[in-house]
């Protein structure tokens, strides 16, 4: 797939019953990872929810920004008897998730797990319309989670979270 052919980094939303489904295409990256977190927040306290489901069918790669905020979701929705489920997983994201524990604490399936995907998008998430403050806040907070989630990544994130820290000390 040249460069031309890879879709555009997007989130598009869907509410169903008591499940909203979020297509991810493109890359699954920091970029698009703060109107992610902002969005299932927002849902998960105003709706009854049982389920939030994150179609990958189209993710073409995941950053550890993504993974690291799926994982710190996923927990906050435990907290409230709510899930996060991945579904239509390709082996690639699946071997990404296991590289740095996230499939542990991660419901994930390589097909749609019998959630009957909405042929309707009710809402495209905005891309790109987070503060420099909330990206940067955004990414600690999900390397800090992934330093959580296992003893292999505490080594591997520790430069990556001072340096987060320093940068969004720079905005307060």
């Amino acid at each position: 797939m040249t460069e031309a052919e890879q879709p555009n980094d997007d989130l598009q939303a869907a509410m169903v019953g008591n499940k909203v489904f979020i297509r991810v295409s493109g890359r699954g990256s920091f970029k698009v990872s703060a109107s992610l977190k902002q969005f299932i927040m927002e849902v998960t306290s105003k709706l009854p929810l049982s389920v939030v489901v994150l179609d990958l069918a189209d993710c073409i790669g995941m950053d550890s920004t993504f993974m690291g905020v799926l994982a710190g979701l996923s927990g906050r929705l435990k907290q409230f008897n709510q899930t996060l489920e991945l579904i239509h997983l390709s082996e690639k994201n699946r071997a990404l998730l296991a590289t740095l524990g996230v499939d542990q604490v991660i419901a994930h399936y390589g097909n749609s797990h019998g959630h009957e995907l909405p042929a309707e998008i009710s809402q495209t998430l905005p891309i790109g319309s987070a503060t420099k403050k909330d990206l940067a806040e955004t990414a600690l907070q999900a390397h800090e989670t992934l330093s959580e989630l296992s003893e292999e990544n505490r080594p591997r994130f520790k430069r990556v979270i001072e340096y987060l820290k320093a940068d969004v000390s720079r905005f307060e």
